[in-house]
């Protein structure tokens, strides 16, 4: 079942479950008008979105920095939001004032496939869940909001998606077509079907039907016996991995196809489709700014970025390394630090990537997919990397001096440097600029909270011993479950000292030091009776005396 990817949205659709049916069939109806009119590339305040649907107008002095939604999240939480509030409304299909589609009547009214129908609703088909004249309940399409959808794509899903009849000398032309691809090309029928919709702007599906009417009027002259078989999983994998070889070598795709005896066009599109599954895998997180909507967003970036200096010169950063460290970790030192403008800068160059890479692929239709597509979303990926590596190169040193600190009998600074910059890259994920804090703060407590629990880890792997005789080696003598426990001798107790109690109750509660779980700043002030300005208020000041202690 589908999740939310927005808490607002998830908070928002389980407060409509308690209003009136009456009130909330109306939310319904405003949620879908609102859906229709997203723009995927903007971002909306949550207050504009409540408004739209509830006509509710929130409070105007709260604090909305954090409740900025993309577009692209806001399209899929409003369509699963229209989904799970109408369930509750017990809609009959008989009692809608205009026609309802089923996903089979849409598929063939307008010629489109099932999996075509799930892209449309990611794209902001609206959806809503109706008992149909069988007594089944399904899900199902108002047909003003199915035409209102392909009016508004008409680019991107091809003007011919609504259901025009195929003229006969265009059923003629396709017919023709077909069966050069089929005796001269070598083609299967998916990529029949494929290319001839491309050339007349049909639909795959409609192609596929008017060749199945035709050789059902005239077997004698059928098309679909002639088409090549389709490949198997095996012959896919084998195409996939002889390319891999082909292009290192500097083999060209015809090369490859009269190896394999296939048209070039047959291991172009299982390529491509390859490398469409590929992508389709990788899971992307941004953090949302602003910025990334606008039309000149990258070159502005890029501007920021090439302005920003580095905050350390190298002479200042070689006098800082300590005189243990072996010579490979020593160069670590000797990369220059970030200065706090360009660390924001690499930071917003690194979630939008992360943004363009996401929108990229939304827009990306896997049928219809080209090579030039496929390196444009491949080129993202890449520019995340190298801008995710920039700054991991930059703060290498304090995954050192951190573990430094947390080597014991039995567990060697290696093993911890390892598991460090692997929490380094975690922290680099989900590190916020919008907070205020620097990534190196963030970066430390990340650290502590991972050794703390990796060296028992260690320790037990290492010696073979119980659970027992591990914590036998804590000074104390006694079994420390806490964080704060854990860490009595190391950095981290340090800083926290120097602190007040209130400050220290802020972080421990909203960066869960001591447990699993990290509290927001309204589950902080509601359990120190403060309220969630006041509690960042006060996460600021700590975090600015953990900076100059540390410094």
């Amino acid at each position: 079942m589908a999740k939310f990817r927005l808490s607002a949205l998830a908070n928002l659709a389980r407060q409509l479950q308690f209003t009136p049916l009456e009130t909330r069939a109306g939310q319904v109806a405003a949620a879908e008008v609102l859906l229709h009119d997203l723009d995927s590339e903007k971002a909306y305040p949550i207050d504009f979105v409540i408004y739209r649907i509830t006509g509710y107008q929130p409070n105007t002095d709260r604090d909305t920095d954090a409740e900025l939604l993309t577009g692209l999240a806001l399209q899929h939480d409003l369509g699963l939001l229209i989904e799970q509030v109408s369930g509750g409304l017990n809609l009959q299909t008989s009692d809608s004032t205009e026609p309802v589609l089923s996903i089979e009547d849409v598929t063939e009214r307008f010629s489109v496939t099932s999996k075509t129908i799930q892209r449309w609703r990611r794209k902001g088909l609206p959806a809503r869940h109706f008992t149909f004249a069988d007594g089944k309940r399904r899900v199902g399409f108002l047909l003003s909001s199915v035409e209102r959808f392909i009016a508004a794509h008409r680019n991107q899903l091809g003007s011919t998606t609504l259901c025009t009849a195929v003229a006969d000398d265009e059923q003629t032309a396709i017919i023709r077509h077909a069966h050069r691809l089929a005796l001269q090309c070598g083609c299967t029928l998916d990529e029949i079907c494929l290319r001839i919709g491309r050339k007349f702007h049909r639909t795959p599906m409609t192609v596929l039907h008017t060749l199945r009417k035709h050789d059902a009027e005239h077997s004698a002259q059928a098309i679909l016996p002639l088409a090549a078989e389709p490949l198997t999983d095996e012959q896919t994998a084998r195409i996939v991995a002889m390319s891999k070889q082909g292009s290192k070598r500097g083999q060209s795709l015809a090369t490859l196809a009269r190896k394999l005896h296939r048209h070039r066009s047959i291991i172009y599109r299982s390529i491509v489709q390859a490398r469409v599954a590929r992508l389709n895998k990788r899971r992307i997180r941004f953090i949302e700014d602003p910025l990334y909507h606008q039309s000149d967003a990258a070159g502005v970036i890029a501007d920021i970025v090439s302005q920003q200096e580095i905050g350390l010169d190298r002479a200042v950063a070689e006098l800082r390394v300590p005189r243990d460290l072996p010579p490979y970790l020593a160069d670590l030192y000797r990369t220059p630090l970030l200065s706090p403008a360009r660390e924001r800068a690499l930071f917003l160059k690194f979630n939008f990537h992360k943004y363009q890479f996401a929108t990229a692929r939304r827009k990306l239709e896997p049928e219809f997919a080209r090579a030039r597509d496929l390196n444009r979303l491949e080129q993202h990926l890449r520019d995340i990397t190298s801008t995710r590596n920039e700054i991991l190169q930059a703060n290498l040193r304090l995954v050192v001096s951190v573990a430094r600190r947390h080597v014991r009998p039995g567990v060697c600074l290696m093993e911890l440097i390892s598991e460090g910059n692997i929490i380094l890259m975690r922290a680099v994920e989900g590190f916020d600029i919008h907070k205020g804090n620097r990534f190196s703060t963030y970066a430390t407590l990340a650290l502590m909270k991972g050794f703390a629990q990796t060296v028992p880890m260690l320790l037990a792997s290492h010696r073979g011993t119980t659970d027992t005789e591990i914590l036998s080696t804590v000074p104390d003598g006694r079994y420390q479950s806490t964080l704060d426990q854990r860490l009595d001798r190391d950095q981290l107790q340090h800083l926290l000292d120097r602190l007040d109690d209130r400050e220290r109750q802020v972080l421990a509660a909203h960066y869960g030091l001591g447990s699993d779980v990290s509290a927001t700043y309204e589950q902080v002030g509601a359990k120190l009776g403060l309220s969630k300005q006041r509690v960042r208020q006060i996460e600021q000041t700590a975090l600015e005396k953990l900076r100059s202690c540390s410094n």
